[in-house]
């Protein structure tokens, strides 16, 4: 089981050092500073308005988030893909 913790623990270190979560994290810092596009998240987020949707979609800074998150959840689906393969199709008991 240590050996497990361990493994874990590397993989762990090996996913976090990738340029796709580093690049992630730095994006997302640099969305939280942005207030603009903050102001719009949250005047969306009430009203619904497909203008300010238009406006935020049309940021480039959250294309590009968009486009990393995308890039983040097809490596992690890789990755259960390959868990899979080698734990077969056996589910927790």
């Amino acid at each position: 089981m240590e050996e497990l913790i361990e493994k874990t623990n590397i993989l762990i270190s090996k996913i976090d050092d990738s340029e796709q979560v580093k690049r992630i994290k730095e994006l997302n810092k640099k969305l939280s500073k942005d207030k603009e596009l903050k102001k719009l998240i949250e005047d969306y987020s009430i009203s619904r308005d497909e203008s300010i949707k238009s406006k935020i979609i049309d940021n480039e800074l959250f294309k590009e988030y968009k486009l990393n998150e995308t890039d983040i959840n097809l490596f992690i689906m890789d990755i259960n893909s390959r868990l899979k393969s080698i734990n077969g199709n056996k589910g927790c008991k």
